[in-house]
């Protein structure tokens, strides 16, 4: 009767040990799941920002050099004056 109360005992672990083993590896997936959504995420901001960054410079570019056609352009009329 012992060896049987034994051995049901061995079982009710071994199945609980194997619950927590499956538990840990569906935590697992979920992390790795998370984090790969998570690292897409970053992934696509940051492209985002580069691009308005790019933007950013293209308008400052432009913006410089319609400034310094302006300037140009006045000096001129002053010389001709």
């Amino acid at each position: 009767m012992l060896k049987l109360i034994k051995w049901f005992f061995y079982g009710f672990v071994f199945v609980l040990l194997w619950q927590i083993a499956q538990t840990m590896d569906n935590s697992n997936e979920q992390i790795s799941a998370s984090t790969l959504r998570l690292s897409k995420d970053l992934q696509e901001n940051v492209q985002n920002s580069v691009k308005q960054t790019q933007k950013n410079i293209t308008d400052f570019q432009k913006d410089l050099a319609d400034s310094v056609k302006q300037a140009g352009q006045q000096y001129i009329n002053e010389i001709m004056k």
